[in-house]
This record gives structure tokens, sequence and C-alpha cells, in this order.
């Protein structure tokens, strides 16, 4: 019992977290996610980096509003 209770609380800190944290703007996330990828130096042309990027960031914001919408219910 005392188990469950320290999950529950630690559910609402990371709800509590999440809805905190602004959600960074898609250009942001593109900017950060096109300088990973040239980081990582694949060999990947620009299309297809822009294209990882975009799939990466479209997850991304959805999980972040999904996690805010989750912290507002609570």
């Amino acid at each position: 019992m005392l188990l469950a209770g320290i999950s529950a609380v630690a559910v609402d800190v990371h709800a509590d977290e999440a809805a905190s944290r602004p959600v960074p703007s898609r250009h942001q996330m593109m900017k950060e996610c096109m300088a990973k990828q040239k980081a990582s130096d694949a060999g990947l042309s620009k299309e297809q980096m822009k294209k990882n990027c975009r799939d990466v960031t479209e997850t991304e914001r959805e999980n972040a509003k999904a996690d805010k919408k989750s912290a507002d219910q609570h």
C-alpha cells in the first residue's frame, strides 16, 4: 500500500513538471534536431535529415500536448 502511495505522488509530480514546462516551438525543435542530425554525421542528405526531424518533431509535440492534457486533468 505504501508503494502505491509513493507511485501516485510520483505521477502527480511528473504531471506537474509536464504542465510547468513550456512546449518549445516547432521551429526551435527542428533547429535542435537538425543540429543533432548534423553532429551525428550519419551521411544523410539534408532532405533526409529534414524528413527525420519533421517526424521526430511531430511526435514530440504530440507527446508534449498529451502530457499537458493529462496534467490538466489531474
